[in-house]
């Protein structure tokens, strides 16, 4: 994270809080306060993932099975991904038993835009693309959506599903994501 980075965001948790005449005494409290509405918007937010799903923008089975998993604002994320990959063109550049290389680029532009697209099916389904997006954000590329919705996929393989962007991600119990603290199935915020 770059300097002015982490300084835009400590600025975006303070914004209302503080300001530059903020003594250090009130400081303290208005941190406080800071705190304690974060976690207000947590719970809301998780009180909303854990309500409803995402409004399904296709008939895709693909996009049907992040909504169930992911939360809103991470399958919001997804989606724009996802309806992306309608607009992507895709041609087979090889294949080498289990493994076919694509190319894949926008409709809309030149063909040096293009992305190589590694899909191995050897051992479950292996997708890469030379642009890295998921290895660097964690959310599926358009291009990889593309070759899976091409070859009619129907669901996510799970290791494309990181723990950290679902529902359950919150809350750790035993190693395990958990939706909540105890034993029932409603979301409880974090407290002090």
């Amino acid at each position: 994270m770059t300097s002015s980075a982490r300084s835009e965001s400590i600025n975006a948790f303070f914004d209302g809080f503080v300001n530059q005449s903020t003594t250090l005494q009130e400081f303290v409290v208005q941190y406080e306060k800071a705190l304690v509405d974060r976690r207000r918007k947590e719970a809301e937010e998780d009180w909303r993932t854990k309500s409803s799903h995402g409004i399904l923008k296709t008939k895709s089975t693909l996009e049907a099975d992040v909504a169930k998993c992911y939360t809103r604002k991470f399958f919001d994320l997804f989606q724009l991904e996802f309806l992306a990959s309608i607009d992507c063109w895709e041609e087979m550049e090889c294949e080498n038993g289990n493994v076919t290389e694509y190319k894949v680029r926008m409709c809309n532009e030149e063909e040096w835009k293009s992305y190589k697209v590694i899909y191995d099916v050897s051992e479950g389904v292996n997708a890469t693309c030379e642009c890295a997006m998921f290895e660097t954000t964690g959310i599926l590329c358009r291009h990889i959506l593309r070759i899976m919705d091409m070859r009619r996929l129907g669901s996510i393989p799970e290791q494309y599903l990181l723990s950290r962007w679902t529902i359950g991600a919150r809350y750790q119990v035993n190693g395990l994501a958990s939706t909540s603290i105890g034993d029932s199935d409603e979301v409880t915020p974090f407290e002090r």
